[in-house]
């Protein structure tokens, strides 16, 4: 069984008793989507999407879609992660959503995020995604090399030039010490010109969420 679908499983049922979703970005969150329009859990729910792509896959499945103007906060989010430490610091951002997708994560009552077992971190660099306002792009792309950071405009593979955000903004790739991923979270948000990082720094009691992984050969690990 694929891993995506053994942690879609699992999460699916924790969504029943609430009625205001948060919904992320990502392969994973694009099966668990197509777990609940399968156990027709998508009735009667009213879901907030962190990115346009999530929004379509949801209303073509018949799901109430809700934008993020509202201002209604989600009972619970739900997304995934591109990677994990073994101190549930993780990294987001591989589908440059990471702006709503903290968003989302920040102003829900509870969250909970869902991914491969093979995402759990056992590398010394992380690759940092960074959100940054177009006018600001090359300030902060010299701003953190001075600082000692191997960065770079996240291209796209259709098109010439830089990612643009589902905000209007590009993305930067930054190369981070896997150990110091709080404090580039800190350093690089003082930096004017950055909207946000793809660092979360969850603490217990205070913004914290749930890890849940998933293997293959159908484990779960809630970290």
């Amino acid at each position: 069984m694929d891993a995506k679908q053994v942690v879609a499983e699992f999460v699916s049922p924790m969504l029943l008793q609430h009625r205001v979703i948060g919904m992320g970005t990502g392969k994973t969150v694009r099966k668990l989507i197509e777990v609940l329009d399968n156990k027709n859990m998508l009735k009667d729910k009213i879901f907030i999407a962190s990115s346009m792509d999530t929004e379509l896959e949801l209303s073509k499945r018949g799901a109430l879609v809700l934008s993020l103007t509202t201002g209604i906060k989600p009972e619970i989010y739900v997304d995934s992660f591109d990677a994990v430490t073994k101190d549930k610091i993780m990294v987001k951002g591989g589908g440059a959503a990471l702006l709503r997708e903290k968003l989302l994560y920040y102003f829900s009552q509870k969250s909970v995020f869902i991914g491969e077992y093979t995402k759990l971190n056992t590398s010394a660099k992380l690759s940092v995604p960074v959100e940054v306002v177009q006018t600001g792009l090359s300030y902060v792309l010299s701003e953190l090399s001075s600082l000692g950071y191997n960065v770079k405009i996240r291209e796209s593979n259709g098109k010439i030039g830089s990612i643009i955000t589902d905000n209007g903004n590009a993305i930067i790739d930054a190369e981070v010490n896997s150990r110091e991923l709080c404090e580039f979270e800190k350093k690089v948000k003082e930096i004017p010109g950055v909207v946000e990082s793809g660092v979360f720094c969850g603490k217990k009691g205070v913004r914290d969420y749930e890890i849940i992984l998933g293997t293959d050969q159908g484990r779960i690990e809630v970290m």
